[in-house]
């Protein structure tokens, strides 16, 4: 599985997930020391998504700049 974002477009799509997840945290949208694939699981763990579903919503966002 793999989605089109890197890390200098996770600002932009952190805040797309907020604004439709309301009941995420600034916790659960932190991109650290961790994969891009564990923070995908961690935040569609917590939304009761797969994972695959969670990258179709990424992928529908417009963050082609």
């Amino acid at each position: 599985m793999e989605t089109k974002f890197d890390m200098n477009q996770w600002g932009y799509i952190k805040d797309k997930l907020r604004i439709k997840y309301p009941e995420l945290t600034d916790a659960d949208m932190i991109w650290g020391r961790t994969s891009r694939d564990d923070l995908l699981q961690n935040i569609s763990t917590k939304l009761g998504k797969t994972k695959k579903d969670l990258m179709d919503v990424i992928d529908s966002f417009d963050y082609s700049f």
